[in-house]
């Protein structure tokens, strides 16, 4: 019996060593397969589940104007995100949420709900959201600093320098166009969790901050521009507008306005409409400007003399079998009354002078038909069919500037050419860009230029041009104290039959001042005014507003003396202007050159908001002034203005400004009340901290 038990003893050891050699034997497999075989995978699904990657966009590189004037910054800013494990009561805290961020309480559950850990509540918020969120000192929410893009002079300049998105892409102007290299590089912030599911700690990767941009604007001018340009707008109740001021030898691009506008801070709130850049999106035929061109190549070609007289045969002539005719009933003229009084039957036997082949060439190296290539995103290369598809009647049409299309930037660069003496020079709006980290210029374009005129033929078309001015159809145009060139046009729109419109016009003028030295080149759209729609009666008087401020507040020296009559002019009035129209209407009989053309309508668009209206105060300075009657300017207390309302304030009184700094004015130089000469420059110093 002994011997018996004393076997199953052993047997029963036996079975427990051999299950017990099994079970080790699966447990060292298991640890081999875990270690071994299955490390890659399991560590890195650990990784996934205990850690989690959020990239944290970088500061933006600033935008400045060309004097270092701030025109797109990046401002650091709260995001809040969540951990949901660590939330004890979603709903609670969703509600909680809601009321201090303003938001849905049905949105924020729902984040809240994810499987996920972590989850954005609410990126770039204000100060005051982040302080009530942060007053609740709610367990599992948490807070991280990004950047955020600000543009502290909202509207100006809002179409070059365009705005950025959510996620500190650029989506429009500069920002769009130089993207890659104002943007940075992402930085990444690593959280990590327990096996809970509790946030322990982070490691992050600083992001890279983006170049700056310096522009050729100059804030000031721009400004100029566009309250010029916004203002005539609304008076002629127009869908729009353009103005650009160019300098016509290095062609950097001083202002650029287009109408209507928006704020780049609020961009989502406004049409789309609104965010079209009009200067080199917008195809328009040219209308009268465009005889600069037809007169230029038939002087270059010496196939016309300025004081030749052409036969304008009463108004009206026959090409193939359509009549065209003109404004007005003229006999004979000379090829520079041609160009004064914008006489189309003149400007017609002109470009049959040059010929289909020879004025195509001219026109391409005035440079129509292709893009400028300015850096901005979206150049319209316009509208210029070979000339081995022309017509006659096409010849005769395009002569006097229709049957072609163009925008405002190739016709301030085109006549930028006759301003600097006949080079064409390539539009910039990049003056250099610096890298922050290295703190050094790193880019600096150089500008292009190409002789496509003579010195002497430039310089006829400059008298012909002023001639326009003094005595033409562009005497709205006139300066005080400075001589000016320029031409007026008035383009017909085409209906939607595909007619010439005779109530729907583009309304322009294109010029440069001083003549012999200029300082800058000037062109002015407005976009199917209502009432008064010629050129020299819509366009013709912002060139003069915005030419007079320029030449002031770049304190330019008056070339000719101010005449009795010009300073009986008020601040702000129109000078009288001539009553002869510019009008490049056909009337061609039957003429219909929608199969030979594209044309361009422009939509509907919102009326622009005008500057504020003047307080009392200021009402009452401008009587005070206008009681001297000695031209002494009393100068305004400038002190705690923003730099938009001081440089509205001293243009309205015949001043300039010196702006130094941003934000808003702590010093002025003079001081308030002194009395000073008009055109007499005020400095001041600006802050952020008002």
């Amino acid at each position: 019996m002994a011997s018996r038990a004393q076997d199953r003893f052993h047997l029963r050891i036996f079975v427990l060593s051999g299950f017990f050699l099994a079970w080790v034997a699966v447990l060292i497999f298991r640890l081999i397969d875990l270690q071994v075989f299955q490390y890659g995978e399991l560590s890195a699904r650990a990784k996934r589940q205990q850690s989690r990657s959020l990239e944290i966009s970088p500061k933006r590189g600033t935008v400045y104007d060309r004097n270092g004037h701030e025109l797109a910054v990046s401002v650091a800013v709260d995001s809040i995100y969540a951990v949901t494990q660590d939330i004890p009561e979603k709903g609670s805290a969703a509600t909680k949420l809601a009321q201090a961020l303003g938001m849905s309480r049905q949105e924020i559950l729902n984040k809240l709900n994810v499987e996920r850990g972590f989850v954005w509540i609410k990126r770039k918020i204000d100060d005051a959201e982040s302080t009530r969120v942060k007053n609740l000192g709610m367990p599992g929410i948490y807070f991280e600093k990004e950047s955020k893009r600000f543009y502290p002079n909202r509207e100006l300049g809002a179409h070059v320098v365009g705005y950025a998105g959510m996620d500190n892409e650029g989506l429009s102007g500069i920002e769009f166009a130089f993207d890659k290299k104002i943007g940075g590089i992402p930085g990444k912030v690593l959280l990590k969790t327990d096996a809970k599911q509790r946030s322990f700690g982070s490691v992050e990767k600083a992001p890279v901050p983006g170049d700056d941009i310096f522009l050729t604007l100059d804030q000031s001018i721009q400004y100029i521009a566009e309250q010029e340009l916004a203002e005539q707008v609304s008076i002629s109740k127009a869908l729009g507008g353009t103005a650009i001021v160019m300098d016509p030898y290095s062609g950097e691009i001083l202002a650029l306005a287009s109408v209507p506008t928006y704020n780049p801070n609020f961009y989502a709130k406004y049409p789309p409409e609104s965010w079209r850049n009009r200067a080199i999106l917008s195809i328009y035929e040219p209308g009268s400007t465009f005889k600069i061109i037809t007169a230029s190549a038939a002087l270059e070609e010496n196939l016309a003399q300025p004081d030749e007289t052409i036969n304008c045969m009463n108004g009206s002539i026959v090409v193939g079998k359509y009549r065209i005719r003109d404004h007005k009933s003229y006999g004979l003229l000379s090829v520079r009354d041609i160009v004064k009084y914008s006489s189309n039957i003149g400007a017609v036997q002109l470009g049959f002078r040059v010929g289909k082949e020879r004025f195509e060439r001219y026109i391409r190296s005035f440079g129509f038909g292709s893009a400028t290539d300015i850096e901005l995103p979206g150049e319209a290369r316009g509208l210029l069919h070979p000339s081995s598809e022309w017509a006659a009647v096409t010849l005769a049409n395009i002569s006097m500037g229709q049957g072609i299309g163009v925008t405002p930037l190739q016709v301030v660069t085109a006549v930028s050419a006759i301003a600097n003496g006949g080079y064409r020079v390539r539009p910039r709006i990049i003056l250099k860009q610096r890298s922050s980290e290295l703190e050094k210029v790193s880019y600096e374009p150089l500008s292009s230029q190409s002789r496509i005129l003579s010195s002497r033929t430039s310089q006829l078309i400059k008298e012909m041009l002023k001639g326009v001015v003094t005595n033409g159809t562009g005497k709205a145009s006139q300066l005080e104290g400075f001589t000016a060139a320029g031409k007026t046009g008035t383009a017909q729109k085409i209906d939607p039959n595909g007619h010439y419109s005779h109530t729907r016009f583009i309304a322009s003028f294109v010029g440069f001042a001083p003549v012999e030295r200029p300082a800058f080149a000037i062109v002015v759209t407005v976009d199917e005014p209502h009432g008064k729609y010629y050129g020299g009666e819509v366009a013709a008087p912002v060139f003069r507003k915005i030419a007079q401020k320029t030449l002031r507040y770049l304190s330019i020296l008056p070339d000719q003396d101010i005449k009795p009559n010009q300073r009986a002019i008020k601040p702000g009035a129109s000078p009288p202007h001539t009553n002869l129209p510019d009008l490049s209407e056909d009337q061609f009989e039957p003429l219909d050159f929608a199969s030979e053309t594209e044309r361009h309508v422009s939509p509907e668009v919102t009326e622009p908001k005008l500057p504020a209206l003047l307080t009392e105060a200021q009402d009452k300075l401008l009587e005070d002034n206008a009681s001297e009657g000695t031209g002494v300017v009393i100068v305004p207390d400038l002190r705690g203005r923003s730099l938009r309302t001081a440089i509205s304030e001293v243009n309205k009184l015949g001043l300039s400004l010196s702006p130094h700094g941003s934000g808003f004015v702590l010093e002025q130089s003079p001081g308030p009340a002194t009395r000073v000469n008009p055109g007499t420059r005020v400095v001041v110093r600006l802050n952020r901290n008002k």
